[in-house]
């Protein structure tokens, strides 16, 4: 069985889906990192940062991917990216083929 994508999830992929944003859409990498780390010091204390990194991409940069890309509301672009990003720098090619 292969392994799921979140399986490979570490916090090398959070500096690379800022990386990203920047490179792809213009984000200002340096306010959205402050802005996350602003939105983890709230959390609760239990709440790893890569758990509060897909929450706070869920919350407020998935609304700004789908306007930019003119998208519905709901479609979950953050979440696509991440898996992308993950896929991408971390997975062995030939486990490649599930997602997930």
């Amino acid at each position: 069985m292969l392994p799921r994508l979140m399986d490979y999830y570490e916090l090398i992929h959070i500096d690379i889906m800022f990386d990203e944003l920047h490179k792809r859409f213009g984000f200002n990498e340096a306010e959205w990192r402050k802005e996350f780390q602003r939105f983890l010091a709230k959390q609760p204390r239990n709440t790893s940062e890569l758990d509060a990194f897909v929450k706070f991409g869920n919350a407020f940069i998935n609304p700004v991917l789908n306007n930019i890309l003119r998208r519905e509301t709901n479609k979950n672009t953050f979440q696509a990216m991440l898996f992308y990003v993950i896929e991408k720098s971390s997975v062995p090619k030939k486990e490649r083929t599930r997602r997930g």
